[in-house]
């Protein structure tokens, strides 16, 4: 009767232990990838009349305004820190 007693326990110790083993394992897998740097371009295009700037990734523009020479460089700046295009 001891002796099944200590297996019991013996079992209920290995299945806990199994138990928390999974959920470690379960945690640590669900951590966040490599950072993979995009290779879209950012661009800043001047208007053909006038002294205002757009912001372009890939040539497409990524709103129809126009900004100022410096705050589209400042956008552009903005846009390759979140990662969406390099300046």
């Amino acid at each position: 009767m001891k002796d099944l007693e200590e297996r019991e326990v013996v079992m209920n110790s290995i299945i806990t232990k199994t138990c928390y083993l999974i959920v470690i394992l379960g945690l640590t897998s669900c951590g966040s990838g490599e950072f993979v740097p995009t290779k879209d371009i950012c661009s800043v295009e001047k208007h053909y009349k006038d002294d205002i700037y757009q912001v372009k990734i890939n040539g497409k523009t990524i709103n129809k305004h126009w900004y100022l020479k410096s705050d589209a460089i400042e956008i552009a700046k903005v846009l390759a820190n979140q990662n969406k295009c390099m300046h």
